[in-house]
């Protein structure tokens, strides 16, 4: 078994027109685009960019370099490395980037960051982040759950259709985590001239969508298209609804963990597939999804707003920030969680003790059909003997 790092050594000197583009290149530049680029790569799309060996050039050499490169707990320097071996790399270096956007707002509540890859072929690859290290992208993640679209969302489809607009050819659209989640939003409501262009939505671990959205008409136009990968243990990636099949991929790690793509295992030029994700998950992905029936909209709103008061109570903008203040000072951040207004803890509490309850009857109810099963077999083992 290997990871994307020994891909790129074991493909880094094969150019695409050489090896064509595939879910693992694609799979790449979906961490890839975590990356700080503001300022080095173009902000707007079109057909001149920057290589991706002069970004990195730009990148490392920068006064900034050291801030550019803190991507927070959830990254630590996995993707700061990949940037060096992408740049040091025959297949990768010489690929143009432009049109890398990034935008954060705490009053709209929205987490945004793209980027587009010119593949040397006539096509190209927009690709969309996922959530980063800001509270508010998480909070942004929670809306999804009551809100549609969500400011992300809307964003990633205008993105689109402006990129569409400026590039010719083929397209290719993906992205990891919430970025998947946009890919696919942004290529169901694109219109179909936009769609007749798609060779491709990548989908890495990322949410579903309310029910209407999931079984959207204008889905029908890209189905062909969407390709959905999660790993064994997906939490992520089966949140929500999703109208459509993934592959199952093999990872390094355990548990939410396996939600870092440079994780997940590869056979070859292809990832290492299992047949269905672990018993866990599904229990998990049945009591969120049973949880979330129980409540309404203005009851799930009211839960995520109460939840992120908490998160933010210590004045933390990141997750960084949050784990920071309480290693530093546990005591401070118990008071300053503590100082948020009764009714939003009481809330949160009550939400949380409902997610347990039906997570409670989801277990039960595998246990009971567990020993069917069990009977049945043993049943029908005693009546062969007795034959």
């Amino acid at each position: 078994m290997s990871t994307v790092l020994d891909y790129i050594a074991w493909r880094g000197d094969l150019p695409l027109d050489v090896v064509p583009f595939n879910e693992i290149d694609a799979l790449i530049f979906c961490e890839f685009a975590y990356l700080k680029l503001k300022g080095i790569v173009p902000e707007e799309v079109g057909t001149d960019g920057v290589t991706l060996k002069e970004a990195a050039a730009l990148f490392f050499g920068s006064e900034d370099a050291e801030e550019r490169s803190d991507m927070g707990i959830l990254f630590g320097k996995n993707v700061v490395n990949l940037f060096k071996i992408m740049a040091a790399s025959d297949r990768y270096k010489n690929l143009e980037l432009c049109g890398f956007v990034e935008r954060l707002d705490t009053v709209y509540e929205k987490q945004f960051a793209a980027i587009t890859v010119l593949l040397g072929d006539g096509s190209s690859f927009i690709v969309f982040r996922g959530t980063d290290d800001s509270l508010v992208g998480w909070k942004e993640d929670f809306n999804m759950c009551f809100m549609t679209p969500v400011p992300c969302q809307e964003e990633a489809l205008n993105y689109l259709i402006h990129a569409a607009s400026r590039l010719p050819g083929k397209l290719r659209v993906g992205g990891h985590s919430k970025g998947g989640n946009v890919s696919i939003y942004s290529s169901t409501f694109c219109g179909k001239k936009i769609q007749k262009r798609l060779i491709d939505v990548y989908n890495f671990d990322g949410p579903g969508f309310e029910l209407d959205i999931a079984q959207a008409p204008e889905y029908q136009g890209i189905v062909h298209c969407v390709q959905t990968f999660v790993p064994e243990q997906s939490i992520v990636g089966l949140l929500m609804e999703y109208n459509g099949d993934y592959v199952v991929v093999k990872s390094l790690e355990s548990g939410l963990m396996q939600h870092n793509l440079l994780s997940w295992q590869l056979e070859g030029p292809h990832f290492a597939e299992v047949e269905r994700v672990s018993g866990g998950s599904v229990i998990i992905d049945r009591s969120v999804k049973s949880w979330l029936k129980e409540l309404s909209s203005d009851q799930r709103e009211q839960f995520v707003d109460s939840f992120y008061k908490l998160l933010t109570s210590s004045e933390a903008s990141t997750l960084s920030e949050l784990a920071e203040h309480w290693k530093k000072n546990p005591t401070k951040a118990v008071s300053a969680f503590l100082s948020v207004e009764p009714e939003a803890r009481k809330t949160v509490m009550n939400a949380v003790q409902q997610f347990f309850k039906a997570a409670h009857q989801e277990i039960k109810m595998d246990v009971k059909v567990w020993f069917q099963e069990k009977l049945q077999d043993s049943n029908a083992h005693n009546s062969l003997i007795k034959k």
